[in-house]
């Protein structure tokens, strides 16, 4: 074996090893990432969430919407 080849499979071992290094850390840190995820207990909380259309107009439209669709359920049911 001449000594370029020596050197490009050292090089070779190297590159292997050094991906090897850094896929088994990015699996230890999905599995942290995944921990997480599991660990964190969201509730959701309808205190959270008023206000939140506050001043929106398509929420306000939907709105008008809605009571416009009702109002004709009325009159049809009269």
């Amino acid at each position: 074996m001449e000594a370029i080849d020596v050197i490009r499979k050292k090089s070779e071992n190297d590159m292997s090893t050094d991906l090897e290094q850094r896929v088994n850390a990015l699996e230890h840190d999905m599995a942290d990432v995944k921990q997480r995820l599991v660990s964190q207990h969201v509730t959701t909380d309808w205190r959270t969430t008023v206000g939140i259309s506050k001043d929106d107009p398509g929420f306000e439209e939907m709105i008008r919407l809605g009571r416009e669709i009702r109002q004709q359920d009325r009159e049809d049911d009269s």
